[in-house]
Formats: C-alpha cells, sequence, structure tokens
C-alpha cells in the first residue's frame, strides 16, 4: 500500500528546513561580539573558583540568534588588580530581539598574581584565551576534578607555577589533568606535592612554602632509620628522621619539608637504614 505519510515526514531530519534553520542560527559568541550583534557584561560572585561569576548577554538587534559562552573564554576584570577569570563550563545562550539573559558560569582564577574578586567585581566582555589555556579548560570542562586541581592545573598555564601544586601523582583521576598539564607546560608528572606562601594582596604568591612526600618502606627486620633533605651539592639542609627505630613490617614515611626562602635548584631527599646498603633519593624541584 502507497505510503500516506506527509512528505515532510519522509525526509531525513537533518535535511529537514526547520532543523537546518535552527542548526544554522548558531552564531559564535566572538562573532557577535565583534559585528556588535550582542554585548556581555560580568559581575563577580564573591571568590575565584567554581560558580564565581554571572554573565550578562544582551541581544543588540531585533532578530533571534543563539550563541554561547564558549569553554576557555577569558573574563576581562574592569580592574587591573582584580585577577581575570577563565570560564570552563560552556553555557548556551538563546536570545530574541533586544533581550537579555544572565547566566552563572563555573570559571577559575587564571591571573594568581590578581587579588580575588568581590562579590560585584566587574567584568568586560573579554576574549578567547591562549591555546594551552583553552586545553586545559576543556580538559577540567570534560573531567569533574575538585576545583583545588583544577585552579592550581591553569595556575601551572597561566603563571608558571610549579606543577607540584596540582598535588603528587596518586593513580586518581586527577592523574590524567596531571599528565595534560605536564604535557602542556613541559614539566614533568608531580611525584611530590607543593604548598605555596601566603602573600597578602594576591590569590596565590607561586612561592614555595613546603614540598611533601611519601616513601613506602618495608623493614623486614627491627632496624634503624634515617632521612636528610640535601641540595645539588650533596650539603645537608635539613635532617628529617635521625635514628629512627623502626619495627619489621611495611612504613608509609611521610615528609613534609618546610623550603620557604630556599634558592631556586634541584634538591632530594635521602633516606637510608641500617638493614639494607644504599640510599632511596626522592628528588624535588623549586
Amino acid at each position: 500500500m502507497p505510503s500516506t505519510a506527509p512528505l515532510a515526514l519522509l525526509v531525513p531530519l537533518w535535511l529537514h528546513p526547520t532543523i537546518q534553520a535552527k542548526a544554522s542560527s548558531f552564531i559564535p559568541l566572538v562573532q557577535l561580539l565583534e559585528e556588535g550583534r550582542v554585548a556581555l557584561a560580568a559581575e563577580g560572585n564573591g571568590g575565584h573558583d567554581g560558580e564565581c561569576v554571572k554573565v550578562t548577554v544582551q541581544n543588540r538587534g531585533g532578530g533571534r540568534v543563539s550563541t554561547s559562552i564558549p569553554v576557555g573564554w577569558r573574563l576581562v576584570s574592569v580592574n587591573p588588580e582584580v585577577q581575570d577569570l577563565l570560564v570552563v563550563r560552556e553555557e548556551l545562550v538563546a536570545l530574541a530581539g533586544g533581550a537579555s539573559v544572565t547566566v552563572v558560569c563555573r570559571a577559575f582564577c587564571c591571573e594568581a598574581s590578581g587579588t580575588g574578586p568581590s562579590e560585584g567585581e566587574r567584568y568586560k566582555g573579554g576574549h578567547q584565551a591562549s591555546e594551552a589555556l583553552t586545553a586545559v579548560a576543556r580538559a577540567i570542562a570534560s573531567g569533574g576534578h575538585p576545583d583545588e586541581a583544577a585552579q592550581h592545573a591553569i595556575w601551572v598555564l597561566s603563571d608558571g607555577h610549579s606543577i607540584a601544586g596540582m598535588g603528587a601523582m596518586d593513580s586518581s583521576r586527577v592523574d590524567s589533568l596531571r599528565l595534560i598539564v605536564s604535557r602542556l607546560s613541559g614539566q614533568p608528572p608531580p611525584r611530590f606535592s607543593m604548598r605555596f606562601a601566603d602573600e597578602p594582596g594576591r590569590v596565590c604568591s607561586g612561592r614555595p612554602e613546603a614540598i611533601s612526600r611519601v616513601l613506602d618502606y618495608q623493614a623486614p627486620a627491627g632496624t634503624v632509620f634515617h632521612a636528610v633533605v640535601v641540595d645539588r651539592q650533596g650539603r645537608v639542609m635539613q635532617v628529617l628522621e635521625e635514628r629512627a627505630l623502626l619495627e619489621p613490617g611495611r612504613h608509609r614515611m611521610a615528609f613534609d619539608v618546610v623550603v620557604l626562602g630556599w634558592p631556586p635548584g634541584h634538591y632530594a631527599i635521602h633516606a637510608w637504614s641500617t638493614d639494607r646498603a644504599g640510599v632511596h633519593r626522592l628528588p624535588f624541584i623549586l
């Protein structure tokens, strides 16, 4: 029996003129801004990470437009002393002629040297961030990573911070982000964690305050354990353990080394015990 379905229903969806019109109506935000068809303004919610900024898009024309605030969009602070923010979640926007809409964006600081935005802090329209920052923003968008790891990942690329600020490789989901940042920055994957010193007027100083490393140590019999920190010339910078008595078994030795004020360079924790020859060497870089 011949089909009695309307001709429009026999047309593949991707060829349907209505679907085509909707698909083709999407215009990148950067193009709309350059053409003056939309205006964009933003203000901080207070804080420098997570759901920290509200963005308002206004359609300045008479026709309907569809666009998005893309991943990797950099919102530029009106106040040069306040940090810029990097968007890490796409927000779709559809606007009737003359209408405006406000959305909350997930974003992170991309200028650690600046101060954190207060509530109501104003931002300009902004622009797409650099290739490296856009790449790390996309990695954050796809991963569901903790805010602290995401923020330090951005600072590695925006401010040249040590990748150790992201924490040591630990076989968790965050390792995928650490490896992406390692590739983008040229820094090796972090084998130690770094804590930065506080500094008034900055979100993050980037100055190392302490580093942490962990050593799994198996003692088949009771032993005496030693650990020191040495610089590249072999000079002892700090004694961590001296004649510590270890019972037989597995020990997880956690070292927290205060390095505030140490000169940049290569260092290592040297650990050894009386029951065996050789030294465990755990390097780190400041």
